[in-house]
């Protein structure tokens, strides 16, 4: 039994349960609850109705205020063959993981990228899709590179089953069929605190270099825009990408502020001359000492040094996309 929420081609949305999913049969079962809560609703869907189907974590029913995990918390990274950003027909924008893909298939499964999404994975159909933009992985780096065989990268998979939290480059390791000089040539790992934005997500294979020479191009006609909102616009990312990579690579936390609600007794926590200053958010108060701060640059030493000589809590710092650190500026401060 899966607790899914299915969005259908003409918009609409429904949650329940489905008490198996076959994407080759032609429908869905599905439960519901009735009006009174006293029973079960039984329907069948025609899967040519579906636009999705967010298969929802266990955890997921009870959403947190905040949700963020490290980056070795996650099942980035590769699942994982393959990355892929997929466009729909709606504009909406989904990036994740795939163990496969193929143009011609009716429908697949997306992983999402983003940790603190609700949906374990996402089943598309992709009459909805309009354009997937598809790239290769740890995983699949790997064994492109001949350091691992099909049958070893299947075996990594099939232990990160059944323990989520670990990465297949560590489980690789463990099993000694690479080495940790491989793996860490294979990432291109790079931990130097001032390494800028666009060179992480290059030598993270985000992006090219000619896309990051034209986002620095754009930049230079128009200094008040971020990099990360320019790459963000001219899709060659998404918010959730830089979040990631910078995750991976500065050893941080991340959140997402698009969703998130800031306590006013939590904004109050840092004066707004420093908020303004460094571009940064408190989000969060943890057990009466510890300040949660938001930044896209979480590493920058003038802005770590600046809030600790101004609040007198602890503090831990994530990282967040610098767009969304903006809106949430102008949402609770009046900064734009």
């Amino acid at each position: 039994m899966s607790k899914v929420v299915i969005q259908f081609l003409d918009g609409t949305s429904k949650r329940g349960d489905i008490p198996f999913f076959n994407p080759a049969k032609q429908t869905v079962p599905f439960e519901t609850a009735s009006e009174d809560g006293k029973s079960i609703v039984q329907t069948t869907i025609h899967i040519e109705e579906i636009k999705k189907i967010l298969f929802l974590k266990k955890d997921a029913a009870e959403e947190s205020a905040i949700r963020k995990e490290t980056i070795s918390q996650t099942q980035f990274a590769g699942t994982v063959a393959y990355k892929l950003i997929v466009e729909m027909n709606d504009g909406e924008v989904l990036t994740g993981t795939t163990l496969k893909y193929s143009p011609q298939e009716k429908s697949f499964f997306l992983m999402p990228l983003n940790p603190a999404d609700p949906s374990e994975r996402i089943y598309i159909n992709s009459r909805c899709v309009t354009k997937v933009d598809q790239k290769r992985l740890l995983g699949r780096m790997l064994l492109d590179a001949k350091l691992i065989s099909g049958n070893q990268l299947q075996n990594a998979l099939n232990i990160q089953a059944e323990n989520r939290k670990k990465m297949i480059g560590q489980i690789l390791v463990e099993q000694e069929l690479i080495s940790r000089k491989q793996l860490d040539e294979s990432l291109d790992v790079q931990k130097e605190d001032r390494v800028l934005l666009g060179e992480i997500l290059v030598r993270a294979q985000y992006i090219t270099r000619e896309q990051l020479d034209r986002a620095l191009l754009i930049q230079k006609e128009n200094r008040k825009k971020r990099l990360g909102q320019i790459l963000v616009e001219l899709k060659y990312l998404t918010p959730d990408d830089i979040c990631l990579a910078l995750a991976s690579q500065l050893g941080c936390a991340w959140i997402d502020l698009s969703s998130l609600t800031i306590p006013e007794d939590v904004l109050g926590l840092l004066p707004c001359d420093v908020v303004q200053k460094y571009e940064v958010v408190p989000v969060e108060r943890k057990f009466g000492e510890l300040l949660i701060v938001a930044s896209a640059q979480p590493r920058n030493e003038e802005m770590r040094r600046a809030v600790a000589e101004r609040t007198t809590m602890r503090t831990e710092f994530v990282i967040a996309y610098d767009g969304h650190i903006a809106a949430a500026l102008e949402k609770y401060y009046g900064f734009s």
